[in-house]
C-alpha cells in the first residue's frame, strides 16, 4: 500500500496527521499508525471510547506517532486514552514504546495496548512498563515479500518475553510457507496480507476486542 494511500486511510479514520510527522513519515511509520485505527475499531467493539492526546487531558489538535523507538515516558507524541464502560479501569495505545519483558530487558513494541495504571508509573518514575500489564502487543512488518525464518524467530522470542498469548505479528504481503510452519503450533498469531479493509485486519480487530474483553473482566 502506498504511502499517499495509508495517509488516506489514516486520516479518513481519525484525522489530521501533523504535517511534519505525514512528510517525514515513511511507508513502515504509516503502517504502524494504521494499525493504531485497527486497535480504536477494537475499542469501540467493546463499546469504549478514545481520546487521542499527547498530555492525557486534551485532544490532539494533530496527530504525530513516533518514527523510532522510545521511551512512554518521553516526547508529546499522540496516544490513545481509552475508556471502558462499566469499569473506572482504563487503557492505554501507543505506537513505538520499550517494555520490560520478563527478562527485565527492555523490547520495542510497535503497538501496545497497555492497563494505563501502569502506563501512569511508567511516566512518574521514568520506568519502563511491565510485560504483564501489557494487554496486546504488535509486531509489524512492512515488508513486499513474506518476513524471513529469522524474523519469525525473532517474533517467538519476543513473544516468550511479552507474554505469547498477548502478541501477533502483522504484514502486508503473503506468509511463505516456513513462515507460517513455524508460528502455526505457537500460541501467538500472525497474520499475513494486513491491510486496512482486508479480512486479516478484521481478524486482528476481533482478536484485539476479545483481549480487551478479558483485561476489562480482570478483578485485578
Amino acid at each position: 500500500m502506498s504511502k499517499a494511500n495509508l495517509v488516506q486511510a489514516i486520516e479518513k479514520a481519525i484525522g489530521a496527521l501533523e504535517p511534519v510527522y505525514r512528510n517525514s513519515a515513511d511507508e513502515s511509520d504509516l503502517y504502524e499508525a494504521s494499525l493504531m485505527v485497527l486497535c480504536l475499531d477494537a475499542v469501540k467493539d467493546v463499546g469504549g471510547t478514545t481520546l487521542l492526546t499527547q498530555d492525557g487531558s486534551n485532544p490532539a489538535s494533530a496527530l504525530r506517532f513516533r518514527r523510532s523507538p522510545g521511551n512512554l515516558w518521553t516526547g508529546a507524541f499522540t496516544y490513545g486514552l481509552v475508556s471502558l464502560p462499566g469499569t473506572q479501569k482504563r487503557l492505554e495505545i501507543h505506537l513505538g514504546v520499550y517494555v520490560a519483558g520478563r527478562s527485565k530487558v527492555a523490547h520495542e513494541c510497535d503497538v501496545a495496548i497497555i492497563d494505563q495504571r501502569e502506563a501512569e508509573r511508567s511516566r512518574l518514575a521514568g520506568v519502563h512498563p511491565r510485560s504483564h500489564k501489557l494487554v496486546a502487543a504488535i509486531e509489524a512488518k512492512h515488508y513486499a515479500t513474506s518476513p524471513g525464518l529469522g524474523v519469525g524467530r525473532s517474533f517467538l522470542g519476543l513473544a516468550q518475553e511479552l507474554g505469547q498469548d498477548n502478541c501477533s505479528l502483522v504484514y502486508p504481503s503473503r506468509s511463505s510457507t516456513n513462515l507460517a510452519a513455524l508460528i502455526a503450533h505457537r500460541r501467538s498469531e500472525a497474520y499475513e496480507q494486513l491491510l486496512p479493509g482486508a479480512p486479516a485486519a478484521a481478524r486482528l480487530r476481533a482478536h484485539l476486542d476479545q483481549a480487551i474483553r478479558k483485561w476489562k473482566a480482570r478483578q485485578i
